[in-house]
């Protein structure tokens, strides 16, 4: 199985922001350990003003947020997931959109392979498929990298639809050597 890094797409430079993120919800929610207090919150962010906001279908910055039509094909996929509804207002135009924040489970696959700067940030990327088993989209354990990995048939399906703003990398596997990654 292949697995893709998920991302926004940085070329779109008009990308919607929203603000004041860990005013609103404390990082620590963002674990499947916190689920309670999450779901009891009322979510909503201010966005930044911009002359042109573009709404993506994918907002990983400062938190990974997705757009409705997004979470209902990963929910597909992974119906166990955690999701949480988030309203991103934009005062100036008097406009509220919903986006959803989801919880992933952080998985420890990290193969030996894997390399590390000195100051603890990921070098290389290089995931033991062994330990992934059969999940569809998580996180990995053990870095400071936010990473959102996805199996392949969920890379496929989203390929398939004309989804804005996201990004797909092929993520190097052990035992794996790529030619060269293409986006």
């Amino acid at each position: 199985m292949n697995y893709f890094i998920l991302s926004q797409d940085e070329r779109i430079s008009s990308a919607v922001e929203p603000t004041g993120v860990f005013d609103v919800i404390r990082q620590e929610w963002l674990t499947t350990e916190y689920q309670d207090e999450l779901d009891e919150a009322v979510i909503q962010f201010d966005i930044k003003q911009k002359k042109e906001n573009d709404y993506l279908d994918f907002l990983d910055r400062p938190i990974p947020l997705y757009s409705n039509r997004l979470k209902t094909i990963i929910h597909k996929f992974a119906p166990k997931l955690f999701v949480k509804s988030v309203v991103l207002v934009d005062r100036e135009r008097i406009k509220q959109d919903l986006y959803w924040l989801m919880i992933l489970p952080r998985v420890n696959c990290l193969s030996e392979q894997s390399e590390f700067h000195r100051d603890g940030s990921l070098k290389r990327l290089v995931l033991d498929p062994e330990k992934i088993g059969r999940r569809t989209i998580f996180q990995i354990e053990g870095i400071r990298e936010p990473y959102i990995i996805i199996d392949l048939r969920l890379a496929e399906a989203l390929l398939r639809r004309d989804f804005f703003g996201i990004r797909l990398k092929k993520a190097e596997q052990a035992g794996r050597r790529m030619s060269h990654a293409h986006d």
